[in-house]
């Protein structure tokens, strides 16, 4: 077990020789395919992120799926190397001056005429340069008494390219070697390079810090360090009324809760049992259990700064922290990360159940080397002159902005990984985990209940539109399997669905109410709408997005309101507005929105049916293996609908 983990019964799975803890050092030594290459694994952005760590290892949060100690190892040599090589490069800079004094002075004199010129445009720059070295050049021919000047202000900028180059080849040869002994010993501890007792306190005390239980969260409920939120959070609130009218609820406590839950996760993700048990099925991939306590960020930090900590794992309704049961899948080596943060609440006689599922996408690949390491040398030299000319154009390179600028709990693996799973494996496997977690977690507390002989009728019917219809919402309305969907303020009808009776019993975020099932009738066959499937229905294919201020009906095939294809046309054109950057020509996609907008506000126009045939013949085309294409295809499908 980790030091620092409070567990339940639970061992963290080791993470020092994952995938990504190799990837991240073997990324320390990586040199740039290209010139200017603009990848997360620049080295600038890399060396300044383990700087940022290491100069306040207070900022580092715990780390999932990865071991952060050999990666700030391999970030200090690294650092040093490139020290050094920069202090090669000034001594080459030095030398060539003392070789050729007069002539480097009237080189930093051109130099400084180029870059008082450079505003002006890059040939206005090149005239001082290029003009002082053809003068020089027809200097040398008269063999005069400056001779040897002239002929030492040809050569120097050959002579000083050639020694910088050198400088930088080396480098190549050495960071391609110390990136071949990285792959082979898969970032563990076991070989670790030197580094000094300073540095070595900080890397000790970062170490610390990555297996604690204090968790920091945003301003957007976002567990620090655990990837962005999958499919939304779920909130379920359980009036605790008896079972039977003539005995009495069992008191119930919070921390009951979160045991219980844990025990039943513990057996879920291990896949305990019997070993002649037909129903046993494999455990889950490094699956663990923790109880963590969770404080807001500016909170969590400055407790880390003064060493307070959170030893008491109790909380309370007026402490800002709250004690959270954490359930995790390592899969993938660690590229994919799925955490359910579990918290319970007790207050008026209601039970408060609040789930938070978080996904850790994968890292970029790594750039592969393009050449041999001379040649990785050479484009580093190149690379040099490089930013020695946007400097003297006024024009230095443009970087992101990044979250290790601000000040703030930091987590590397955040900073560097993508955005969202976009592989359609290690997305299943996500889902998957995140919706066993969830099932095991509402068994549980279903089980909890009939225990302490609170009533679980209505409970056990929401369990079941959870965990099979996976809607926050109706089980009678028409929506179904609409996994990582949230609605807000939606009026859904169905056709064939009875008058619906008085709404009591449970809540489920986002406050939808919720009929008795006792009340319910029995749903007809036929009725329901698969979002994501192949069914009937007024939405379809809108997985993972959030929609609100929806109206659906279900009046069968060939006929859908324009409204609800209004409604998914202003989603899709959010979700072209939040991923433009990773758009290859976004603004074709809102031109197409602009004419099915104006084509749906007047359905009666004799270009109606066109515009709409139009769309349904160009999207899928533009869509295609885009970030947008889940919104896109939604809107495909009502379209074609709407045509009938």
């Amino acid at each position: 077990m980790r030091a620092g983990e409070s567990s339940l019964g639970e061992s963290p799975p080791q993470t020092a020789g994952s995938d990504v803890t190799r990837q991240l050092c073997t990324a320390l030594y990586a040199r740039p395919a290209y010139v200017g290459d603009p990848t997360s694994w620049g080295e600038t952005r890399l060396l300044r992120l383990i700087k940022d760590v290491l100069r306040d290892p207070a900022r580092s949060v715990p780390s999932y799926g990865f071991d952060l100690v050999p990666v700030l190892v391999h970030g200090v040599r690294a650092r040093r190397w490139r020290l050094l090589r920069r202090v090669a490069v000034v001594a080459a800079f030095g030398l060539v001056t003392a070789w050729a004094p007069v002539s480097a002075l009237e080189w930093s004199g051109a130099l400084g005429l180029a870059w008082v010129l450079g505003s002006s445009g890059p040939s206005w720059a090149l005239i001082p340069l290029i003009g002082y070295w053809v003068f020089s050049l027809v200097s040398m021919q008269q063999h005069n008494s400056s001779y040897e000047l002239w002929v030492s202000s040809v050569q120097l900028p050959f002579v000083l390219a050639s020694a910088v180059a050198l400088v930088y080849v080396i480098d190549g040869v050495v960071a391609r070697s110390a990136r071949g002994q990285v792959s082979r010993d898969s970032g563990t501890r076991e070989r670790l390079p030197f580094v000094g007792s300073r540095a070595r306190r900080r890397v000790e005390a970062v170490g610390t810090r990555q297996n604690g239980t204090a968790l920091p969260y945003d301003d957007q409920c976002r567990f620090i360090g655990a990837g962005q939120e999958a499919r939304g959070g779920a909130e379920i609130r359980v009036p605790l009324r008896p079972a039977q009218p003539e005995r009495s609820v069992v008191a119930l406590r919070d921390t009951e809760v979160l045991e219980s839950i844990g025990a039943a996760l513990t057996a879920a993700g291990h896949a305990e049992g019997r070993v002649d048990n037909a129903d046993r099925t494999a455990p889950l991939p490094g699956f663990s259990v923790a109880r963590v306590m969770a404080l807001p960020a500016d909170l969590w930090l400055k407790r880390s700064r003064s060493g307070a900590g959170t030893s008491d794992m109790t909380g309370g309704p007026d402490r800002p922290e709250r004690p959270w049961l954490r359930a995790q899948c390592v899969s993938w080596q660690g590229q994919v990360v799925a955490s359910l943060f579990v918290h319970a609440a007790l207050q008026a006689r209601e039970l408060r159940l609040t789930l938070r599922p978080q996904v850790m996408a994968p890292l970029p690949p790594v750039p592969e080397p393009a050449g041999a390491a001379a040649l990785e040398g050479l484009r580093g030299a190149a690379g040099l002159w490089l930013m020695l000319w946007r400097q003297i154009r006024k024009a230095p390179a443009r970087e992101a902005e990044d979250p290790a600028e601000h000040d703030g709990p930091l987590s590397l693996r955040d900073a560097l990984s993508l955005t969202e799973v976009s592989d359609l494996h290690q997305k299943g496997s996500a889902e998957r985990h995140i919706e066993l977690m969830q099932t095991a977690v509402l068994s549980a507390l279903e089980t909890l209940l009939e225990h302490h002989g609170c009533t679980t009728e209505a409970f056990h019917d929401r369990h079941t539109v959870m965990a099979s219809i996976q809607v926050l919402g109706d089980s009678h309305a028409p929506i179904q399997l609409a996994a990582g969907v949230t609605l807000t303020q939606v009026a859904q009808t169905a056709g064939t669905t009875p008058t619906p009776a008085s709404t009591e019993g449970e809540l489920m975020s986002p406050g939808l109410p919720h009929r008795h099932s006792s009340s319910e009738p029995a749903q007809p066959s036929g009725s329901g709408i698969s979002i994501g499937g192949d069914n009937i229905g007024s939405v379809q294919n809108v997985s993972g997005h959030h929609l609100s201020h929806v109206t659906q009906t279900s009046t069968g095939q060939g006929s859908i309101p324009i409204d609800s294809v209004a409604a998914l046309l202003t989603a899709f054109r959010t979700d072209i507005d939040r991923n433009a950057a990773l758009l290859t020509d976004p603004e074709a996609l809102r031109d197409q929105t602009t004419v099915l907008e104006g084509a749906l506000m007047e359905p009666q126009s004799d270009g109606f049916g066109a515009a709409l045939r139009t769309a349904v013949r160009s999207l899928p085309g533009l869509i295609a293996g885009t970030a947008v294409q889940q919104t896109g295809e939604a809107l495909v499908t009502a379209i074609r609908q709407l045509l009938g």
